[in-house]
């Protein structure tokens, strides 16, 4: 069964699972550095935000015996976690003077990306553009976000002037950064994941320099940090010399203190290497490093 037989049938023995008048529909998305994923949409009615269910992943599953029952069934278990049960306020978008307090920005591969933005207000800097979204309180702790499209600029009759004003001020108060040694970073990660215990000898890295990761609260798209106001003047004098940027992922950036510039081939093969074999496309950023000089207090490719 290929990929699209799968999703036929999946809608044909999901649809008897849902009241009457669900509409159940798969949808393609273009996402994060070209990637398109297929996703299916449960719009209940008299709900008008519906929860995005990925299917790449369920289809892999079925590969590996999972039947369609059992993957019917996880499904039907994740919808009823996300889901809304209340209608959304349209207004929370539509006017300008709600949604500016929720903008914020990000940053992607400029490249990658080249077609999107061409509908996506955004700048370039370095060898990223940064885009803007739109934070969505959902209730519960959830929070979802909508990309910015030049088309909602003209639906709030704004310039991308106070759209860029409006985030530069926001995204530091909604997602505030921190730094940690990444030995802190991994210690975090097998207290929440003892699975994780694989990760226990990067905890005394001996001889190696220290790393730092540079993230926000939420780990959403923690790479943007890089542009905070002054994170990087302070970081650089709290250990007193220049350092490397890694992008790690759109989510965070390793940082790597160095008393002068002299790996940058070396540091890019391993960013190569990691987003090649260890992360999924979506979610890289760059296959480049950035120096940051604390003389000349600018982050440089």
């Amino acid at each position: 069964m290929n990929f699209h037989e799968f999703t036929k049938e999946l809608i044909k023995q999901l649809t008897p699972l849902f009241p009457e008048g669900t509409d159940l529909f798969i949808e393609s998305m273009p996402k994060n550095n070209g990637v398109i994923y297929e996703a299916l949409i449960i719009r209940e009615p008299g709900i008008n935000l519906s929860p995005t269910i990925y299917l790449e992943h369920y289809y892999s599953l079925f590969k590996d015996d999972v039947t369609m029952d059992e993957i019917c069934h996880m499904i039907c278990e994740l919808f009823m976690e996300v889901r809304l049960n209340h209608p959304i306020d349209p207004g929370f978008f539509t006017d300008y003077e709600r949604a500016k307090k929720q903008l914020i920005f990000h940053l992607v591969n400029y490249e990658k990306n080249r077609s999107r933005l061409d509908s996506i207000p955004h700048i370039p800097y370095l060898d990223l553009a940064i885009i803007f979204s739109c934070i969505i309180q959902l209730g519960s702790g959830k929070t979802a976000s909508i990309l910015i499209k030049k088309e909602h600029l003209q639906l709030w009759d704004v310039n991308f002037e106070d759209i860029k004003k409006q985030a530069f001020a926001n995204t530091p108060r909604l997602l505030p950064a921190y730094i940690q040694p990444i030995t802190d970073a991994i210690r975090d990660l097998i207290e929440a994941d003892p699975t994780l215990k694989r990760f226990v000898p990067l905890i005394d890295p001996g001889d190696a320099p220290p790393l730092y990761v540079l993230t926000n609260e939420e780990q959403f798209h923690g790479a943007s940090c890089i542009l905070y106001p002054s994170i990087l003047e302070e970081f650089a004098e709290s250990i007193g010399t220049d350092f490397y940027v890694l992008p790690s992922s759109i989510n965070e950036v390793i940082l790597l203190p160095v008393p002068s510039r002299v790996a940058d081939q070396e540091l890019c093969s391993i960013v190569r290497s990691v987003n090649r074999e260890q992360l999924p496309a979506i979610q890289q950023l760059s296959d480049s490093v950035y120096y940051y000089s604390r003389a000349s207090q600018q982050l440089t490719l």
